[in-house]
C-alpha cells in the first residue's frame, strides 16, 4: 500500500473516531421519554423533619427545604440513578461534561425573607424512606456533603428555578459516587417544588446533561454494518487510485510493461 493510501486510511478511521465523540445532551426526567428508547425511571426524592425525625415522605408529590419549619428544620434530596455506564440513554464514564443543570418546578417560594438555596453534594448515601434519625440528626455540610455547595441562589418566584450542578456530574463521569445532593435553606419561609412522584411529567425534576464520550480509538469490528460498508468502500477507492497513480508513473518514465516485453520476444522466435 503506497504512502497516500496509508494516509487516507488513517484518515477515515479518525473521521469514525471524530464522529464517536461529538457533544450530546440528554435529559434524566421521571416517565419522560429517552432519546433511545423507553422513559427514564431512576429518580430518588425525598425531604427529612427534625420535628418528625423518624418518619418518611418519600411518596409525597412536593419536597421542602426549610430552616424552621413548625419551629425545626426541613432538609430536600434528591438524586437521579443510572446516569452512567456503558448503556444506551447512559453518559459513558470518562466523559468531559460541558453542561448540567437541575431543573425544579418551585409552587412555593422562599421570599418572607428571602433565603438562598443551596445544592450540596451528598457524600453520604440514602434513600426515599431515609428520616431525619437515619441520617444522624439530618444532613450536616462538610461531613455528610462536600464543603462547598455546586450552587446557590434566591428562588424569589414560583417558576422553574435551575441549578448549575456541573461540578457534580463531572466528579460523577470520573468515577465518584452518585448520591445526588442536599437541598438547604437558610431562611424559616420554606422552598417548595415538584417531586418525582407528581402526577404531570413535565413538572417533575429534570436533570440536563451536555456531554462529550472519551476519544478513544474506534475498533472496527465495533462499526455498523454502514459503517463498515463505507470503510470498505473507502479502502477499494484508495486502492484503486494507487494502481492508477502507479501506472502513469510508469507511463511517463517510458517504460514498457513486462508482458509486451514478453509477447514481442515469442513473435521473434
Amino acid at each position: 500500500m503506497t504512502k497516500l493510501s496509508l494516509q487516507l486510511l488513517f484518515l477515515t478511521v479518525g473521521l469514525f473516531g471524530a464522529s464517536a465523540a461529538r457533544a450530546e445532551t440528554i435529559v434524566f426526567q421521571e416517565g419522560a421519554p429517552l432519546p433511545g428508547s423507553g422513559t427514564y425511571a431512576g429518580t430518588q426524592d425525598t425531604e427529612i423533619e427534625a420535628t418528625a425525625s423518624n418518619l418518611s415522605f418519600g411518596s409525597n408529590t412536593s419536597v421542602r427545604s426549610d430552616l424552621a419549619y413548625v419551629g425545626a428544620e426541613v432538609q430536600g434530596l434528591v438524586r437521579f440513578e443510572n446516569l452512567f455506564g456503558a448503556f444506551p440513554n447512559q453518559i459513558p464514564f470518562g466523559s468531559t461534561i460541558t453542561s448540567a443543570v437541575l431543573t425544579l418546578d418551585v409552587f412555593n417560594s422562599s421570599n418572607v425573607p428571602v433565603g438562598t438555596i443551596s445544592l450540596y453534594q451528598m457524600t453520604t448515601p440514602w434513600s426515599e424512606t431515609s428520616t431525619w434519625l437515619s441520617l444522624v440528626g439530618g444532613v450536616q455540610v462538610g461531613s455528610d456533603t462536600v464543603a462547598v455547595a455546586d450552587d446557590a441562589h434566591t428562588a424569589e418566584l414560583i417558576a422553574s428555578t435551575s441549578f448549575d450542578v456541573h461540578t457534580s456530574l463531572q466528579t460523577w463521569a470520573s468515577g465518584g459516587s452518585n448520591f445526588g445532593w442536599a437541598i438547604l435553606n437558610d431562611a424559616s419561609d420554606g422552598i417548595e417544588f415538584r417531586s418525582s412522584e407528581y402526577e404531570t411529567v413535565a413538572l417533575r425534576p429534570m436533570l440536563t446533561v451536555t456531554y462529550t464520550p472519551p476519544e478513544l480509538p474506534v475498533p472496527i469490528p465495533a462499526l455498523s454494518s454502514h459503517g463498515l460498508a463505507a470503510l470498505l468502500a473507502v479502502l477499494a477507492l484508495t486502492a484503486i487510485a494507487s494502481i492508477r497513480a502507479s501506472t502513469r508513473v510508469v507511463g511517463r518514465l517510458g517504460i514498457e510493461p513486462r508482458t509486451n516485453g514478453l509477447k514481442a520476444r515469442c513473435s521473434a522466435n
